[in-house]
């Protein structure tokens, strides 16, 4: 997965922090990001009406080959080549963008998996088939050993969790970035997991005159690196491989599927499926179209 953020330094001191102690038990993580941006883009562009208008496509794209095993429409400039992600048919959104960055330290550190349950709190929608403007969701983990559940907020679109009672307010509350917090200290970090603090402040400077030991390795090189010492067997595996990263995508995609739906989502992990909705089934195994299919069901277009 390209979360270029699992090999930095960052990610390591949270996990290391946590398992220190210093932070107690975290039973709640508020993660926050400010898009998607809509007037600025670029990745993000709501079009000039629903559905979006069609023009023959460029002659530099084969547009059939683009659409791979999406449903066939005619082309648009409101999907491709960069807004694409607006459009559940082929993006995730926001959460789809960012999940895999701001909320990569809590999911390592507290040792998540899927959600039980993912509650819709507040969501602004646009229009059927695009993704929502804004969104608050808590996503619900249970008990891992003996760590404690966890509930997990997630904002987007300009919502936000309030600034926490031991934030300094004389300083501007990020746009973006995580919180965990635990029955002893907070830690915050920015919308990658590259610069870590704990909160409070008087506590953070005192901190920092003794640390905790680094016990998890480090990597030099960053993510492209890593992935070339472990084709030539010269390292282990990355650290975000296909059994952690597939884990964190199924978290990220629950989240999806609540604000696609507006609905809350009652997740069973084991058997892939929502347990308190009917008529979900062809979101979670979306069917590809023919000659794209790989044993699904397939589109007949």
């Amino acid at each position: 997965m390209g979360n270029q953020g699992h090999t930095t330094e960052g990610i390591r001191l949270v996990k290391e922090w946590y398992e220190s102690g210093v932070l107690g038990e975290v039973r709640e993580v508020h993660a926050w990001f400010d898009g998607p941006n809509f007037v600025k883009g670029p990745y993000f562009s709501i079009p000039s009406t629903f559905p979006a208008p069609t023009i023959p496509p460029p002659a530099s794209l084969d547009w059939d080959l683009w659409l791979g095993p999406a449903k066939k429409r005619k082309y648009s400039s409101a999907y491709a080549p960069l807004t694409w992600r607006g459009w559940w048919d082929f993006g995730c959104g926001e959460l789809g963008d960012w999940a895999c960055h701001t909320l990569d330290a809590p999911f390592w550190s507290l040792d998540l998996d899927a959600p039980t349950r993912v509650s819709v709190i507040n969501l602004e929608p646009i229009a059927e088939g695009f993704v929502c403007r804004s969104s608050h969701l808590k996503f619900e983990f249970p008990a891992r050993g003996n760590k404690p559940p966890v509930a997990l907020h997630w904002y987007d679109g300009g919502q936000h969790p309030a600034p926490p009672l031991d934030w300094d307010r004389s300083k501007k509350f990020p746009s973006s970035g995580m919180l965990m917090i635990g029955d002893k200290n907070t830690l915050m970090t920015g919308a990658r997991p590259d610069t870590p603090r704990l909160l409070p402040n008087k506590f953070w400077e005192e901190f920092k005159l003794n640390l905790p030991a680094k016990t998890i390795p480090r990597i030099k090189g960053g993510p492209f690196q890593e992935w070339v010492r472990a084709i030539k067997n010269e390292g282990p595996l990355p650290g975000s491989n296909f059994e952690y990263s597939a884990r964190l995508t199924e978290m990220s995609l629950v989240g999806c599927m609540a604000q696609r739906t507006n609905r809350d989502i009652e997740w069973d992990a084991a058997n892939m499926r929502v347990t308190n909705h009917d008529g979900l089934e062809q979101i979670v195994r979306q069917p590809a179209r023919r000659g794209w299919d790989f044993g699904a069901e397939v589109w007949r277009t």
